[in-house]
């Protein structure tokens, strides 16, 4: 199982920068930028040759609908591979299956929906809550 994580500008490379930075070098994952030197056509090609000699891998794509969201969905359309494609993921689903991606054993889809499962649970918002102080009780 591979995981191919890709997106607009250099999406990919600061995934890859922060996953290398929390966790070191992570097997399995290959990191994709679409910069705007790049047209579809060639990002297609990209995409082609990092699932060559996989049997499985799941994309992880920036925004549902963009450019490598649909050229990866394109390939795992027309490709024999048991390919997966998602959005909008984050980096602590990123860091948490691809520790545990060389002993994978389950199918695409199946990963692909750990990492959105993941994303979800991760995506939070810290409430501000004011603490009050007993001005009169003694202590320390």
């Amino acid at each position: 199982m591979k995981i191919i994580v890709s997106g607009h500008g250099n999406y990919a490379s600061g995934l890859h920068s922060t996953i290398h930075l929390l966790a070191g070098d992570v097997a399995n994952i290959e990191y994709v930028d679409f910069t705007d030197n790049m047209n579809d056509i060639q990002l297609s090609e990209r995409f082609q040759r990092a699932v060559i000699g996989e049997d499985s891998a799941v994309f992880m794509c920036d925004l549902l609908g963009g450019t490598p969201f649909k050229e990866a969905v394109k390939l795992s359309q027309v490709s024999q591979k048991d390919i997966a494609v998602t959005s909008g993921c984050n980096v602590g689903a990123l860091l948490e299956v691809g520790i545990e991606l060389t002993a994978y054993s389950a199918s695409a889809e199946k990963l692909a929906k750990k990492l959105v499962e993941i994303s979800q649970v991760q995506t939070k918002v810290f409430h501000h809550r004011v603490i009050q102080v007993n001005d009169g009780a003694e202590g320390i």
